[in-house]
């Protein structure tokens, strides 16, 4: 009895090795929230490639930034080769495309540029300036505008990662409206409400990235995919820099995520006009909000300065999955094929 016992202990203690062995085999995927101020920048790490969605900065410092992160970026993953297999351009404001010259012709090989084809708004000079470089030959990358469109969108520019250990999906599930839907000539003037929105799939993980899109571009992409699984994601990139007009709870209803993480800056008492002060992010209200909606909590509570409004901060406890650039720095959220998730910070 007593050798049974033993090889029972002996098999179940193998057992428990060998499936931790097959967890830690798993191909995974690493979600980079890099933190380059009050704008956005996500770069995603595959087995096999990498994907860049917005080069955003608050300033030129932050751009060396972004620019120093994927510099270590590839120096740790030489198999790569420096080379962005697609970079996507959710809209053309300057927070999401300053960084874009640090990147295309200098020293970082893009091979495919993405945007809606809307050239507009406060980052237009940087897109009409990769337009130019693609053009005469600066740079190599091919261009592809996705126009207007709000039905699922994928092809093998839009998801051109296929490891040989796993195939992740990458989807646009909007890009910009020609014809108004009926909002208010102010939204429909608003570049935010034009902004792409990329799912990407790795296995049951599922992620989702909105650009700044607001609460009229959110009602119609819900009414477009009434209905549909396809908003139904785990990890939110929280819209707008988590300002009052970029989440809704009936957005977050559809969405039903189990983490949140904004890309925003950091009030440190500065009063710049171009900064989470001067625009008032991330609201209180919305935090609030995705804390109502998610179940999970940080290993440990956090006590951030958000915002009441513009040029208004308090401090708040923040308890549960809801992550920032602001107060967690360079964020990686790691994704296994199985749908399980942790996260760590990169101090690059």
């Amino acid at each position: 009895m007593k050798t049974l016992l033993l090889w029972a202990i002996a098999f179940a203690s193998t057992l428990h090795c060998a499936t931790r062995a097959v967890f830690a085999a798993q191909p995974e995927m690493s979600a980079h929230f890099i933190y380059v101020g009050q704008a956005n920048a996500a770069l995603l790490e595959f087995p096999c490639g990498a994907i860049l969605i917005d080069a955003g900065a608050e300033n030129s410092a932050f751009a060396d930034s972004l620019a120093d992160y994927l510099n270590n970026f590839f120096a740790r993953r030489t198999d790569l080769a420096n080379t962005i297999e697609t970079m996507f351009m959710t809209h053309s404001h300057v927070d999401h495309s300053r960084g874009v010259r640090k990147i295309l012709g200098n020293g970082f090989n893009v091979k495919r540029y993405i945007d809606s084809g809307q050239v507009s708004g406060s980052g237009s000079n940087d897109l009409r300036w990769v337009r130019t470089q693609i053009s005469n030959g600066t740079v190599t990358c091919r261009l592809k505008e996705l126009g207007d469109f709000h039905v699922p969108k994928t092809d093998a520019d839009i998801d051109p990662i296929s490891c040989a250990t796993c195939d992740p999906k990458i989807t646009v599930l909007s890009s910009r409206l020609n014809i108004n839907p009926g909002w208010n000539q102010t939204a429909f003037g608003n570049e935010n409400n034009h902004s792409l929105v990329i799912r990407v799939d790795f296995g049951q993980a599922s992620f989702l990235f909105d650009g700044d899109l607001q609460k009229e571009g959110i009602a119609t992409l819900l009414q477009d995919y009434a209905g549909s699984p396809l908003l139904d994601v785990d990890v939110y990139h929280v819209g707008h820099h988590g300002a009052e007009n970029g989440t809704t709870v009936e957005f977050l209803n559809a969405l039903s995520p189990k983490m949140a993480i904004l890309s925003c800056g950091r009030w440190d008492g500065s009063h710049s006009t171009f900064t989470a002060w001067g625009y008032g992010h991330p609201r209180a209200s919305i935090i609030s909000m995705l804390a109502q909606s998610i179940t999970n909590k940080r290993s440990q509570a956090i006590h951030p300065q958000l915002a009441l409004g513009q040029h208004s901060f308090a401090t708040f406890a923040v308890r549960k999955r809801i992550y920032s650039t602001a107060w967690d720095k360079n964020l990686i959220v790691h994704a296994k094929l199985d749908g399980t998730y942790r996260t760590s910070r990169d101090d690059f």
